[in-house]
This record gives C-alpha cells, structure tokens and sequence, in this order.
C-alpha cells in the first residue's frame, strides 16, 4: 500500500509539474520579439505594470532611419530604442489592451492590443477607432 501511494504522488507530481510547466502568464510576454516582417526587433519589458515595446536591433543589423515620422525633425533619428508600443495594461486571459503602436513604416500610431498565443507567438492588432478597422500581426518570441 505504501509503495502504492509513492507512486501515486510521484506520478501526480510530475503531471502537475509538467502543466505548471506549461502555464502561460503575463510575465512571457517579456523578452525580445521578431516582427511579422523579420527584420526587426521589439523588446517588450513590464515597469509599474505597464508594457512597453522598444525597438532593439534588426535582424540584418541594419541601422534604419525614421523616415516616415510626421515630425520632420526625427526623420534621420536611428529606430534603435525608439519606443514602438506604450501604454498597455494586462487585463487576463493573456491580454493587453488599452496601448499604442508606432509603425515606423508609414509614421502612424495607432490604438492596440496584444494577445499572447503560446510562449513564442504574439498576435498583434493596431487598429483605428475599434479593433474591426485594423491590422493583425503575429511576433515571434526570440
């Protein structure tokens, strides 16, 4: 009977370690994404919880330029660590709304939420007005 219960508890413990395991939370939302395009590079920490996205390299090591900023006194400025996604607050479920993304590809900032898929994919939406008039794209964990 005892030997019974020991195998009980080292198979329920090893079960319940392996889904603990594979529980997302907030906090795998942290670290270094790849853009839907491949070329660049977002990483996204948590201060005072508030996400933040910030441009950290490219995947070519190219220096890009913010060509396209409405502000023509930043359109030389490099795109390394300029802020691309602000202001999001986690609201469960692996979701974040009430945030902004800067694309640097036509200098528009849009409204935004993201939503964590499993540990290596993040789909996320910019949109105008409501979320049914925007774009998707899925991230890549790093």
């Amino acid at each position: 009977m005892k030997q019974f219960i020991n195998t009980f508890l080292l198979i329920f413990l090893t079960t319940s370690s392996q889904a603990f395991s594979n529980t997302l939370s907030e906090i795998d939302i942290v670290g270094t994404w790849v853009n839907q395009a491949g070329d660049g590079l977002v990483a996204i920490a948590e201060t005072n919880e508030i996400y933040t996205g910030t441009i950290s390299g490219s995947t070519d090591n190219k220096d890009r330029k913010d060509h396209h900023n409405p502000n023509p006194e930043l359109r030389e400025r490099s795109l390394l660590n300029v802020i691309v996604l602000g202001d999001f607050k986690y609201v469960g479920n692996l979701q974040w709304q009430d945030g902004w993304v800067y694309d640097p590809n036509n200098g528009k900032t849009y409204r935004c939420k993201m939503q964590l898929i499993d540990r290596k994919t993040l789909e996320i939406r910019g949109y105008i007005g409501i979320s049914l008039f925007g774009r998707t794209e899925t991230w890549t964990k790093r």
